[in-house]
């Protein structure tokens, strides 16, 4: 883990109140970033970024935004379940993800007023076999879900790094007798593959699928 800095390239509208920077690696930055509403200083949220520097300055590529500690909660135990079993066999189509996964469960968080919330376990990515979690927030429009939100954990390493900062942001520094909040970070090999991952997986799979 890089350390906690204020400085990230969040929209002008936002006021920055934590930021925990995972890795800063080339190309590649992401970060736990908690902030507020311009105007409005009693409601903050939390938001996992994850930018790309395409040589003009960091484009925001994925966002993960979490409202509420109880929406956390939810999520945090169905991406935990999933990151922790093995592959499935089988494969779903219900979700409207890319044609590039394979998608072997999922589970929707909430389906409402043209909005679509899902957590997925992808075991296949074209001829690749894998098995990450992804969460979703799609939008309808035109009769077709559009991706809003997009959040990948690759290994279950990176999730207890990526759950304690959460945890840290969303719920206090507290996170007793929540498993794996004793490991460490990877490092430098844990953002080269993650960077390695993510510039494939940007080239290879479109920006609202």
């Amino acid at each position: 883990m890089d350390g906690t800095s204020a400085t990230v390239p969040v929209h002008d509208s936002l006021h920055v109140t934590d930021a925990v920077s995972l890795y800063q690696k080339d190309e590649w930055w992401k970060a736990v970033v908690t902030y507020q509403f311009e105007g409005d200083s009693d409601t903050d949220e939390t938001a996992m970024y994850l930018w790309h520097d395409d040589g003009d300055g960091w484009t925001r590529k994925n966002k993960y935004v979490i409202k509420t500690p109880d929406a956390w909660a939810i999520d945090r135990e169905v991406i935990d379940d999933y990151i922790r079993s093995d592959a499935p066999s089988a494969e779903n189509t219900s979700f409207p993800v890319s044609d590039y996964y394979t998608v072997g469960d999922g589970e929707t968080i909430f389906q409402s007023d043209g909005w679509w919330k899902a957590i997925v376990n992808v075991v296949g990515k074209g001829t690749w076999e894998t098995n990450e979690v992804m969460v979703y927030l799609w939008q309808e429009q035109d009769g077709e879900w559009r991706r809003r939100q997009k959040y990948t954990i690759k290994r279950v390493n990176d999730w207890e790094e990526e759950r304690e900062v959460i945890d840290g942001q969303m719920l206090g520094d507290s996170d007793e007798g929540q498993p794996g909040s004793s490991v460490q970070p990877d490092g430098d090999v844990a953002a080269d593959l993650d960077a390695l991952g993510d510039e494939l997986e940007t080239h290879l799979s479109g920006e609202f699928t």
